[in-house]
């Protein structure tokens, strides 16, 4: 790889820290691009700052002409993927195209696509009117799920299990939505995982299922991934069968990619998808499962390197990992002191604090409320689990 290439790192936030420092141990300069007036770690970490709206396509287009880039990389957060699609396209960069980027942006949009190419999801109503909601109810059994269409992770998602309360998720979401409409659809109550794939040159490397713990607030929010799940070899089939026609739907391509799925009866089914790789320590799992660093891979097919090179090192035998977010499930007060006492070796990959002292901690609702992060992995599942709840009490956490 040729020294000194320039890379632009949409957002600068704790998803973006493994990105940015494996760039720079690759060689490779950095540039974050983030909105000023905040102190994300990232800033720190980067050789560069570009101030922009990473949400804002025409921003992000106009600044990183004059950046002289060779490719632009995001991971673990929305914000910033059509931005990515239309600068890539624009400037002859690698990365996903500003169409495919915009479907995975759309909730409407996005299952449009999947309906339009047989893939199975749940079935939906575009609405825009407490009247349009009143008419998809008489289509559609209770319980329903009501989403806006442009939010990320569980943020305007509200599951509503009688009229009055898809009344009132109607209007929290389109409270939360910038657009002036949401979807209503059947709430499939099942199994629910996720996997993350990666598409190069038009060829899908992988499907990765993954295992996924939740806590259940106004929607289950992700706190918790692992490999490998434990399921039939029909449904990994499945799984893998949807997701590589729910790529194909959408035209994602260059990209690493996020699903969700679940499984209802005996069936996969499609949540949502986009292009970009997962959060809450879901790189790190690629990572650890085939036994290479996966943002490598990122950032080597953003610069235009051949990420299959990284990719054919893989080790042919998979490792289990389990990453798991601290959180409180209630209010708590003032952190006066947070510490781990326990030792670091080969299994315990990551023990990370998001909060310092003097930080208010709150009952968890969203992943800004998350404490911290823990990655470990192992020969099994159960026993990445123990080494998990080994550290938990060796973590001291003193409040006010």
């Amino acid at each position: 790889m040729d020294k000194n290439k320039r890379l632009l790192v949409l957002g600068a936030g704790r998803g973006q820290v493994g990105l940015i420092n494996t760039a720079k141990d690759m060689g490779v300069v950095t540039v974050v691009g983030t909105m000023p007036n905040n102190n994300p770690p990232g800033i720190s970490l980067s050789d560069e700052v570009c101030y922009m709206d990473i949400s804002n396509p025409d921003d992000v287009l106009s600044k990183a002409k004059g950046l002289n880039l060779n490719g632009i990389a995001t991971c673990c957060l929305d914000t910033g993927v059509t931005s990515l699609g239309r600068s890539c396209e624009q400037l002859d960069l690698i990365g996903l195209k500003e169409n495919a980027a915009v479907l995975c942006q759309d909730k409407l949009k996005m299952k449009t696509a999947l309906m339009e190419s047989g893939i199975s999801t749940a079935k939906f109503f575009k609405v825009s009117s407490e009247e349009e909601l009143s008419k998809s109810l008489e289509n559609i059994m209770l319980p329903v799920i009501i989403k806006a269409t442009d939010l990320q992770g569980s943020k305007g998602i509200y599951i509503a299990h009688t009229k009055q309360e898809a009344y009132e998720g109607y209007r929290s979401a389109m409270l939360d939505t910038k657009r002036e409409y949401c979807i209503v659809e059947e709430f499939i109550e099942g199994w629910e995982f996720g996997a993350q794939s990666f598409v190069y040159d038009g060829e899908v490397l992988f499907v990765m299922p993954h295992g996924d713990d939740t806590f259940m607030s106004h929607t289950a929010i992700p706190v918790g991934h692992f490999v490998p799940i434990k399921c039939s070899e029909d449904i990994l089939s499945q799984a893998e069968e949807c997701v590589r026609g729910a790529i194909k739907a959408l035209d994602l391509n260059n990209c690493a990619v996020n699903v969700d799925l679940i499984v209802k009866d005996g069936k996969v089914y499609i949540i949502e998808l986009t292009g970009r790789v997962g959060a809450n320590c879901l790189p790190e799992l690629v990572s650890i499962n085939f036994g290479i660093n996966y943002y490598q891979m990122i950032v080597a097919m953003a610069i235009g390197d051949n990420p299959k090179e990284i990719w054919e090192k893989r080790d042919k035998e998979t490792s289990a990992g389990l990453a798991k977010m601290l959180f409180s499930e209630k209010d708590t007060g003032i952190l006066e002191k947070i510490e781990y006492t326990g030792s670091f070796d080969e299994e315990v990959l990551e023990v990370t604090f998001f909060k310092k002292p003097g930080d208010e901690i709150r009952a968890f609702n969203n992943s800004n409320d998350c404490i911290g992060q823990v990655i470990v992995r192992g020969n099994t599942y159960e026993e990445c689990e123990m080494k998990i709840k080994q550290i938990e009490n060796d973590i001291i956490l003193q409040l006010s």
